[in-house]
């Protein structure tokens, strides 16, 4: 019976043992896992404040982003009037006469089209008789113009070889600079077949046969006058077609505008030192100039000068407007032109 007892005994014991170890190994086990479970928790903690810090990082630079991008689009807009006026006048160039050409914004320039046409020719006429705004309606019919003599005596009208031939520069010119293609002249019983400044003309008249390739424009101040006059690369012996006689693009007219041929009239380009061109374009009728200057060498009358000898350069293309982009001053300047 003792020896039982004591069997049982070191059983119980053995079982209480047992017990023990497999508390205190279940306790040691909870031990091990609860640090696992703090670790995560403080892991999760530490996410969701990345993500947030991240979060706030992206909002942040997507602001900047944004404010810079405003920044770049921040540019002045300024819309000019629709209604320009162009007049030509004369230089003696000892050997010959050059037609000379202005443009102009400001005054009293409503009408249409049709009228500022017609008061550009009559004001520009170079004839002593006013053969334009004495002998003849005009009228615009689309692109073509109509010259109707409204009396006879025109027949009577003589020119000098050098008067004959600014007139005509005069007419063409203007002509093509309001978005003309063709002229067609009548006599008063409406027959194409009349005398003007001792020409017959009894066809339809192309305005760019007549007025010959040109391409780009020139400065002279003229002191009489005191203001800047502008000549046509073409009456000046400057380089208006490719080596295959193609006439320049545009981008190729500005380009070329940049210097001048050696010449005794002494004229200037109106891109003056301190003017940068960044981009020209012309597209869709509609000519772009990106530029940018320095002020301390740019002057204000440099950029009026400058910004004439581009509308005169653009309407050569009959570009419907011309987008001037100084890009140091931030500002979009938008001609009208041939509407």
């Amino acid at each position: 019976m003792k020896k039982v007892t004591v069997i049982t005994g070191m059983v119980s014991v053995a079982c209480i043992l047992v017990g023990c170890n497999t508390s205190n190994e279940q306790t040691q086990n909870t031990d091990l896992v609860e640090p696992v479970e703090n670790n995560t928790e403080e892991q999760t903690e530490s996410n969701e404040t990345d993500s947030g810090e991240e979060d706030a990082e992206e909002i942040e630079t997507d602001n900047l982003d944004d404010e810079e991008e405003d920044n770049e689009e921040a540019y002045e807009e300024v819309q000019e009037s629709e209604n320009y006026m162009i007049q030509t006048d004369y230089l003696d160039a000892t050997t010959e006469f050059i037609t000379t050409f202005s443009i102009n914004r400001e005054g009293d320039l409503d009408g249409s089209r049709e009228e500022r046409l017609e008061r550009s020719m009559f004001e520009s006429d170079p004839s002593e008789q006013e053969i334009l705004s004495s002998f003849t309606n005009l009228s615009l019919e689309g692109d073509t113009l109509i010259v109707e003599l409204n009396t006879t005596e025109y027949t009577h009208l003589s020119l000098s070889s050098a008067m004959h031939g600014m007139f005509f520069q005069s007419f063409s010119a203007i002509s093509d600079l309001y978005g003309v293609n063709e002229a067609v002249f009548l006599d008063p019983d409406g027959v194409k077949d009349v005398i003007v400044a001792d020409r017959t003309i009894d066809q339809t008249m192309n305005i760019e046969e007549e007025r010959g390739q040109t391409r780009g424009y020139y400065t002279l101040y003229d002191t009489e006058l005191e203001q800047t006059l502008f000549l046509p690369g073409g009456l000046l012996g400057e380089d208006v077609t490719e080596a295959d006689g193609e006439p320049l693009s545009f981008e190729e007219t500005v380009e070329k505008m940049k210097t001048v041929n050696d010449h005794e009239l002494s004229y200037s380009t109106a891109i003056v030192e301190g003017m940068e061109i960044d981009d020209v374009s012309f597209e869709n009728e509609v000519a772009s100039v990106h530029y940018k200057v320095d002020e301390d060498l740019v002057t204000e009358s440099d950029q009026i000068v400058f910004a004439n000898a581009m509308q005169l350069a653009a309407l050569d293309f009959h570009a419907t407007e011309l987008e001037l982009v100084n890009e140091t001053e931030r500002r979009i300047v938008n001609y009208p032109l041939i509407k």
